[in-house]
């Protein structure tokens, strides 16, 4: 899981189907790519009043970069999404931003993930039911008013970003740090420490990768307001029969201490059947097991087209 962090990999990085995105344009050192998915996508579960809800979405982006010297480049970004939410169709801005890719790193300012997000991503693998280390704005994806800086040191070995969000809201700003080393022998180890004034999160994260096979965990811990705090664990595995079938397998766990009392917020494990008929179309199946007391299982299917 090494990051290298020239712009074209902080971009792809970040969106969904980039390696499917299409360049159509570049001259003289500027480029333009093209992108999204085509996601249709049914949930069965007994909170349904009919026999399916439509959880079917879209994406598109457009990456850009320009060359501005040896050491220097410029870069922009920006996706929107599609949705249909309870039988209406909204359009989400998802991304938004533009930065410089030097020799030291990039850096950037917009709409665009925090820095605990390359943590919380280790364990962030299934179609749907994954990636609940974000209990914070300021420690989630998609943030606006966003400065975040990413480098890549020793050999890309080492992953460091730091972010400052700059709220529009009084005493609203947030800054975090996070650090992702990877060992030669497929171990990578994690750690982000986030602070939104009385809100903070730390998060660590471990993953394994042997051939087939992939296996991570990642642990929060902080505080959302004076005596209520928080923990969550949060666990993966893939494995690649095929290298069209797959099977992946996620549980999680969060639990919250609000002046002594301790209340289940999550607990619940999941397994999804993944099929991908080459890089551009896939379908997925991923059952959901609710463990906390009224809550309901539910199955999500989907074809997923990329482009």
């Amino acid at each position: 899981m090494k990051k290298t962090l020239l712009a074209a990999a902080v971009l792809a990085s970040f969106v969904s189907g980039a390696a499917n995105a299409a360049d159509v344009y570049e001259k003289d050192g500027t480029k333009l790519s093209v992108g999204g998915r085509a996601e249709v996508r049914g949930l069965f579960s007994d909170s349904v009043e009919g026999t399916m809800e439509d959880k079917s979405r879209a994406r598109i982006h457009f990456a850009g970069e320009t060359k501005i010297s040896d050491n220097l480049t410029g870069f922009g970004f920006v996706e929107y999404e599609i949705d249909r939410q309870d039988g209406s169709t909204e359009v989400d801005n998802r991304y938004l931003y533009a930065g410089l890719s030097t020799a030291a790193g990039d850096f950037s300012y917009g709409r665009q993930n925090t820095a605990n997000v390359q943590i919380s991503d280790m364990t962030d693998i299934a179609s749907e039911h994954s990636g609940q280390q974000q209990h914070i704005d300021a420690s989630s994806d998609k943030q606006s008013n966003n400065f975040l800086y990413a480098g890549s040191f020793l050999n890309d070995a080492l992953s460091l970003q730091a972010n400052y969000i700059a709220s529009d809201k009084k005493d609203g700003d947030s800054a975090a740090l996070s650090a992702l080393y990877s060992l030669d022998f497929g171990v990578d180890l994690g750690l982000a420490y986030t602070d939104e004034g009385e809100k903070k999160q730390v998060t660590a994260g471990a993953a394994y990768t042997l051939n087939k096979l992939y296996l991570g965990a990642t642990y929060a811990a902080g505080e959302i307001a004076e005596s209520d705090d928080f923990t969550s664990l949060e666990l993966a595995a893939q494995y690649k029969f095929t290298k069209e079938f797959r099977m992946l397998a996620i549980y999680g766990m969060a639990e919250q201490d609000k002046a002594g009392t301790k209340t289940d917020t999550q607990d619940f494990a999941a397994l999804e059947a993944q099929y991908r008929f080459n890089s551009t179309i896939r379908t997925y199946a991923s059952y959901k097991f609710d463990n906390l007391d009224g809550g309901e299982d539910e199955l999500l299917v989907g074809l997923r087209y990329s482009f």
